[in-house]
């Protein structure tokens, strides 16, 4: 197999990368991976390269060692990629990746035990590296590689607990010894190292009978019965194993234990934090080791604000509480984390973490045990005073100070509570006010989630409760297009509220204020939002829906959807329909409900709503009411679909809902194929023509009205065809609907295109779309397809998304229709001279060479630009491209000697780096 380039290898990294399963389905694995380690040893990839390379292997190690031999081989030759080069001072990012691959490798296959030689190997590897104490071999070119290697073996102790219990000794002489600034690496693989041991013997349970000692002065080998059944540390904040070992055994320990902590300050805060905590859970495990060996380290961290170090002290409170901590310095700490939320030097992340610690205070004596949100016992109203939530506050920080004011206040009765209650009443009608005068997608969200909270903590206060049902309401009566919002409050607030009944108050008042809505013209345009609303509510056994029904036959009758066939609007009726069928009153609204299905079957001009409304008939009318729910809420048949006939209505065992359900297809069945484009010959202009004014005095005048006048459009055609292998079932699909959507507002929206059929065999069909840009600029339109099969079911299907690209929006000069064909040369003379830069317009010139040994002149014009050519002279050319809406870019191009020289005029200078990508890239070698 031919070695790639660099270039083709960050393009299949990048491949893969996207799509992992999907890249090794078009590809032999093994011969792959073959290829990748081969290429890892070429010396004509990069150094970069490589470790773009080697990172498939840290981030998709069993995509490509999906089996425990292939793991273990694959090790073994990226250790023998290693190994030649562990002496030398080059590449030390690429071995640095080659130690992290192999190390990931042998543990995601299942390699790293005592039965594999590899693993035993690459161990002894890490040991020898991490023991060039100071650089005193290999030089401080390596001193990363070293890093690397305790990182390594740092990481092996986490999957292995106990692993490196029997080099304890080693270890902490290479972190008493190590004085360069990766000092802390050493501390703290030590540090986990001792801690993991200290976890061993105290989970076999029984007399310590002087391990303690020996485990602290071991210097063996690994110990590798630890990899037999890795496990995953138990959190010591909780019920742990302890290690009973009287005082004079624990000498040693300590004297370890306060050396590291001496230390501490010499590491940065997240090392320390992560000293802090592994020394936390050994003194946690040895019952004679006092917490008091923090205390000299609290004075220090009491008085940093890093986070980092707080958070140590967070860590240290829920292990050992009033041991450690009085009643005095817990006080002192909720005071510290009120005043930090508010720092004006914090992010607002580290305030919100600050908010956080507030809500899951690790007390000295909680109340109770739950493990979720608890307030503090100290903490006060007076103490919270200044946390509360104004309009000026990020939305994420305005809902937390909701949340833990509303636990505050609920908590502690008086005056103050209920004035702060009163208070954040007043904040939920700010945030309502800023909705009601048309707030963006963030406000209305934050107005609805605080909402919510005040609703879960306040909802015994009637008079409150009674308030937002009426400032509810008048919001959805001028933005009834927030209906999700309403839908998704009442699901929220009935899950919470199981046996309130404001759920319920509230769901009656949008249907009393939806059903006495009269049918104008801006009602009918929500009629949508309305729909939803209502069918939500008729899912409420216990609210009456014979208003809906009247209000759903009015809207049938007079709105006008049935004589448009609008098969929106004719759904969303038919969903509230349904669920209508579900209630358990359904006795109480059958005649008018029967009335209403009818009116739809005979009515309605869309097909599909007849026929679903037909069906709701047959349903309402033949089967019992404790059937009809069951047929309704089956779930899809798997597996292959089955024919069905009228007659299986009457059976429980079949599935009706599947004929109703629009199926995704698990993968693209369609695709649209551009239609090449017909070039055309080159204008030949003669100098008369050129030079003849006589038609063209009132040429741009006429040329400017038109382009006010006049709706330009792209014409872009495409062949609707099968993609790939398909099933049999799909060789012939019919009614495809094609529906798009953009990405950004370059272009007007574009409408639904309807395809009869498409049939496997036969010429694909061409699709036209006709798109009007607002902006010229290159975009992506996403393009889903709905089409029924043989088995008359509806499938969904996504297609590759359509790519607009720069050129596509090229169109010739758009000619008056009065003038001659030859009039286009004299236009484009005018609009150079019009196009003249200056600071009152966004005109511009530009210019563009290139070497025509490359490629020649005529080609690029001939192969690009040849319906654009206004005048074409030798090795002189004029382009004239028009760009919708009334964007221009010119083109005077002349060959000089090998110099090809395009002079660029335009009236939009944003266009520029667009043209000169473009330009670069068809006047490039690689297009020969």
């Amino acid at each position: 197999m031919a070695e790639r380039s660099n270039t083709s290898w960050v393009r299949t990294v990048s491949s893969f990368h996207a799509s992992p399963k999907s890249f090794l389905s078009n590809v032999a694995p093994d011969a792959f991976l073959d290829e990748l380690i081969t290429d890892l040893t070429s010396e004509t990839i990069n150094e970069q390269t490589k470790v773009l390379m080697l990172n498939l292997f840290l981030e998709f190690p069993n995509h490509l060692c999906p089996d425990q031999s292939t793991g273990e081989k694959t090790t073994e030759l990226l250790l023998n990629i290693l190994k030649p080069m562990l002496k030398s001072g080059k590449s030390v990012p690429f071995r640095c990746h080659l130690l992290l691959a192999i190390e990931t490798v042998l543990i995601t296959t299942d390699n790293f035990n005592l039965t594999c030689k590899v693993a035993q190997e690459f161990a002894s590897m890490l040991m020898h590296i991490t023991a060039d104490i100071n650089d005193r071999k290999q030089g401080a070119v390596n001193r990363q590689l070293r890093v690397t290697a305790c990182e390594c073996l740092r990481e092996l102790e986490n999957c292995y607990p106990g692993f490196l219990c029997d080099r304890l000794e080693t270890l902490y002489y290479m972190h008493q010894q190590e004085i360069t600034y990766i000092h802390q690496s050493y501390t703290i693989l030590y540090t986990v190292a001792l801690k993991n041991a200290v976890q061993v013997l105290a989970r076999r349970g029984g007399p310590n009978n002087g391990m303690l000692k020996v485990i602290l002065t071991s210097n063996k080998y690994f110990f590798w019965n630890a990899t037999e059944k890795s496990r995953v540390l138990q959190s010591t904040s909780g019920e742990q194993a302890v290690l009973l070992a009287p005082n004079s055994e624990t000498k040693e320990i300590k004297s370890v234990l306060a050396l590291l902590l001496e230390d501490s300050y010499l590491l940065s805060p997240i090392c320390q934090n992560t000293l802090f905590w592994q020394i936390t859970q050994i003194v946690s495990m040895i019952s004679s080791v006092s917490p008091v060996v923090f205390k000299s380290q609290l004075v220090r961290l009491f008085g940093t604000m890093d986070i980092s170090f707080f958070h140590s002290i967070l860590q240290m409170k829920a292990v050992f509480t009033d041991s450690l901590f009085t009643s005095e310095d817990e006080h002192f700490l909720l005071k510290r984390l009120v005043g930090m939320t508010q720092h004006p030097l914090l992010s607002t992340a580290v305030k919100l973490f600050y908010l956080d610690c507030l809500l899951h205070f690790p007390e000295n004596r909680p109340l109770n045990s739950n493990p979720g949100e608890n307030l503090p016992v100290l903490l006060t109203v007076q103490m919270t005073s200044s946390l509360f939530p104004t309009i000026f506050n990020d939305y994420s920080t305005m809902l937390c100070r909701q949340n833990l004011l509303s636990m505050v206040y609920l908590e502690n009765e008086g005056c103050h509570s209920e004035t702060g209650i009163g208070f954040l009443f007043e904040h939920l009608m700010s945030l309502y006010s800023m909705v009601h005068r048309n707030g963006n997608c963030d406000i209305t969200s934050t107005f609805f989630r605080a909402f919510y909270l005040f609703v879960r903590y306040f909802n015994s206060c009637e008079k409150y409760m009674e308030n937002l049902i009426k400032v509810l309401l008048e919001l959805y009566r001028s933005q009834s297009s927030l209906a999700p919002y309403f839908i998704n409050l009442i699901n929220e607030t009935q899950i919470l509220l199981e046996f309130h009944s404001w759920p319920i108050s509230l769901s009656k008042a949008l249907q009393k204020l939806i059903v006495d809505l009269p049918l104008e013209k801006q009602n009918v345009k929500c009629l949508g939002w309305h729909l939803q609303v209502l069918a939500r509510v008729a899912q409420e056994n216990t609210i009456q829906q014979k208003k809906t029904v009247s209000f759903l036959k009015r809207v049938a009758v007079q709105s006008g959807i049935c004589q448009r066939g609008d098969w929106k609007a004719g759904n969303a009726v038919l969903s509230v329909c349904k669920n209508l069928l579900q209630h358990q009153h359904l006795d109480s609204v059958f005649m008018l409900l029967a009335d209403l299905l009818q009116y739809l079957m005979h009515h309605f001009e869309d097909i599909d709503i007849q026929d679903h409304a037909r069906l709701y008939y047959i349903l309402l009318t033949n089967v019992a009411s404790d059937k009809l729910t069951k047929v309704l809420t089956m779930s899809p048949v798997k597996g292959k679909s089955k024919a069905r006939s009228l007659s299986s209505i009457m059976t429980e065992n079949e599935n009706f809902s599947t004929l109703l359900t629009i199926h995704n297809t698990p993968c693209t069945v369609l695709q649209l194929c551009t239609v090449p484009k017909v070039s055309n010959d080159f204008p030949v202009c003669s100098e008369a023509s050129v030079l003849d004014n006589s038609t063209s005095d009132h040429l741009l005048e006429e040329y400017n009205k038109q382009l006010i006048e006049r709706s330009f459009f792209l014409t872009m055609k495409y062949h609707l065809s099968f993609k790939g292998d398909i099933e049999p079932k799909n060789h012939q699909v019919f009614c495809i609907a094609l529906e798009f959507e953009q990405v950004d507002s370059c272009y007007e929206p574009i409408s639904e295109i309807t395809v009869p059929c498409l049939i496997l065999g036969r010429e694909p069909p061409v699709v036209t779309l006709y798109i009007i840009p607002k902006d010229p600029y290159p975009s992506v339109i996403h393009v889903n397809a709905t089409y029924d099969n043989q088995d008359g079911l509806t499938y969904n299907t996504c297609l590759e998304p359509l790519q607009i690209k720069f050129p596509d929006i090229f169109l010739p000069l758009p000619l008056p229709s009065s003038c001659p064909e030859i009039s286009r040369a004299q236009l484009f003379d005018k609009l150079w001279l019009t196009l003249q830069p200056d600071e009152s317009n966004q005109c511009e010139d530009s210019t563009f060479c290139y070497n025509v040994l490359q490629k020649s002149l005529y080609d690029v014009a001939q192969s690009y630009f040849s319906n654009f050519v206004v005048v074409y002279k030798g090795d002189e050319y004029k382009i004239g491209l028009f760009l919708p809406p009334q964007f221009h870019i010119l083109m005077h191009i002349k060959s000089e000697k090998d110099i090809a020289k395009f002079s660029i005029r335009t009236d939009n200078w944003k266009l520029l780096p667009l043209l000169n990508s473009h330009l670069l890239n068809i006047t490039s070698q690689k297009d020969l």
